[in-house]
């Protein structure tokens, strides 16, 4: 990003960016004026992050990054009635969808956070309200926006790195600083302005597309 100016513009007219701040504007008026609900923060950024995620994995597993074709062969098995050997082994171009690396380091380190997760909201439920597992109504709100907001985010970014040779840089490590940087953000004590910051701040860094150059300028 040092080479990089943000466009107010393009993160103005985004929907998405509206939705993530709106979210967080919810937890503020849901949790603002009781700690002891900490836990349902953690527990909302948990499920946030836990959907983003999962929309990330599948967008890496059926987007094809880069443009490539790959030939597939029919009629694999000759059958009594092909009298014509032509008609074995033909072959047909294809668009190569996903990519299998990047997807299986995304669905383990997916699998590890999604597992440490889930460990830190049981430990601090069963310490903040004496070992019982407590989940408000309220707590279904952020819940369901969040995944909502999982699905915009598979949207536009589908169509942003169809055939865009992304780097393994943008598919995989940024992403996990988008996801992952807030979660150990709230960890520092101050878990509210933590949540809010750290889900805005990292949003607006790893969304290229409201970063511009002067390279891209000329492009």
């Amino acid at each position: 990003m040092a080479n990089k100016k943000l466009v107010p513009k393009y993160l103005l007219r985004d929907p998405l960016f509206w939705s993530v701040l709106l979210l967080n504007l919810l937890i503020v008026y849901l949790y603002g004026d009781d700690a002891i609900y900490n836990y349902n923060i953690i527990l909302a950024q948990s499920i946030q992050t836990f959907a983003y995620a999962v929309a990330h994995y599948i967008l890496l597993k059926n987007t094809p990054i880069k443009y490539t074709i790959k030939k597939i062969r029919l009629n694999r098995t000759r059958k009594k009635s092909d009298k014509n050997r032509k008609s074995f082994g033909t072959y047909i171009e294809k668009d190569e969808t996903g990519n299998w690396v990047y997807t299986t380091i995304f669905f383990i380190l997916l699998c590890f956070f999604t597992v440490f997760l889930t460990a830190i909201v049981l430990v601090i439920n069963r310490v903040t309200h004496n070992n019982t597992f407590v989940f408000q109504t309220s707590d279904f709100y952020p819940a369901i926006w969040a995944v909502s907001n999982a699905i915009f985010y598979y949207k536009n970014n589908k169509a942003r790195l169809t055939y865009s040779n992304a780097s393994p840089r943008e598919l995989v490590a940024v992403p996990f600083f988008k996801l992952y940087i807030p979660m150990f953000m709230m960890l520092s004590g101050y878990t509210l302005v933590m949540k809010v910051i750290g889900d805005i701040v990292s949003f607006i860094l790893s969304n290229p597309k409201y970063w511009t150059s002067s390279t891209d300028k000329d492009a």
